[in-house]
């Protein structure tokens, strides 16, 4: 059997708008975290060949809950798509309570196994940003960053935002990986999906 067929398999589970409401905190979750700009929604959706499966917007901030999507029939392996972050046309009153929520989820959950950090290549790392990755460090907590919309830019200009991203992110901590990807054309599917499969244990 091949593996990488349990991310076609992925299903919807549930919407929590708050920590208590999320699945029992039992066997493995990854959670997918990055800027409302980032295209989070849209790597979920390549990752498991269903452009329909995780909400997409073009309004950045749409997504306000914590969305679980199972990848197995007994749900003990699990996608989580945290709050984008760092909107500023969402009241100053629901930032807050994102951070709340997304705090006491990074710190809480037992059956986190990994980050995946989606940025668009075309922004910088925003402090935010870096602010998970030192919490990452601080808990041993594996983050993979993932430059989303490679396809945007010539390959010439990607390896060069690839690389500054990666001195950056060398100067916090060496053993965080920084890769290329595009939920558009598919680049670097295959890479990270190898890295979830190593996370999930499967």
């Amino acid at each position: 059997m091949n593996k990488k067929s349990i991310f076609r398999k992925t299903k919807f589970l549930k919407s929590s708008i708050s920590f208590k409401q999320l699945p029992s905190d039992v066997g493995f979750e990854i959670a997918f975290c990055g800027s409302s700009n980032s295209g989070k929604s849209s790597v979920i959706n390549s990752l498991t060949e269903n452009k329909n499966l995780a909400r997409t917007s073009k309004t950045p901030g749409r997504t306000q809950m914590l969305n679980v999507f199972s990848l197995d029939i007994d749900t003990k392996k699990r996608i989580v798509d945290l709050p984008g972050y760092g909107y500023a046309k969402v009241s100053k009153k629901i930032r807050q309570k994102w951070g709340r929520t997304v705090n006491e989820y990074l710190n809480s959950r037992q059956s986190l196994r990994g980050l995946i950090m989606v940025m668009d290549i075309r922004q910088s790392l925003k402090k935010t940003d870096i602010i998970l990755i030192e919490w990452c460090v601080t808990t041993n907590t594996p983050v993979k960053i993932l430059l989303n919309k490679a396809d945007k830019l010539s390959k010439n200009r990607a390896n060069l935002e690839l690389n500054n991203v990666e001195e950056v992110v060398q100067r916090l901590v060496k053993r965080i990986e920084v890769q290329l990807f595009s939920a558009k054309e598919l680049i670097g599917i295959e890479k990270l999906k190898n890295t979830l499969l190593n996370w999930l244990e499967v």
